[in-house]
């Protein structure tokens, strides 16, 4: 008897933690498709106009630093669409958002002081969550 409840929980418990991978899988690949979605419904412009002017207003930026964040913003944003638009299946574009993320972030840090960098890391998880776009 006491055999089979020990074998009874630990089939609940590879159930449980199956499930739990299934669903934090699911997820992830649920936050992609918003990217793609919000990619997909934008244009680059339209994105980078959005991010440079949350950029300028939160982060104080001065005329020189405007336009090259400006200039980021639009190169990124553009790369972001051409991965979006793959239909690669052995791409993972999860993955590769965001290599492209920690690219622009380097490219910032040539541009942004450190106060400037730090604010920015702030705000933009607010930011994404809000918008879906970086």
């Amino acid at each position: 008897m006491i055999k089979i409840t020990i074998t009874m929980c630990i089939l609940a418990a590879t159930s449980l933690t199956a499930c739990t991978q299934y669903k934090s899988a699911k997820h992830e690949k649920q936050k992609e498709y918003l990217i793609e979605d919000t990619i997909n419904s934008t244009t680059p412009h339209e994105r980078a106009s959005v991010i440079t002017e949350k950029m300028v207003e939160v982060l104080a930026l001065n005329e020189v630093q405007k336009k090259q964040v400006e200039f980021i913003n639009e190169d990124f944003s553009a790369r972001y669409n051409f991965l979006a638009a793959s239909s690669n299946p052995k791409l993972n574009k999860r993955k590769e958002f965001i290599k492209l993320t920690k690219k622009k972030d380097m490219e910032l840090k040539k541009i942004l002081n450190n106060a400037q960098i730090t604010k920015w890391h702030e705000v933009r998880d607010e930011f994404w969550e809000e918008y879906r776009i970086l």
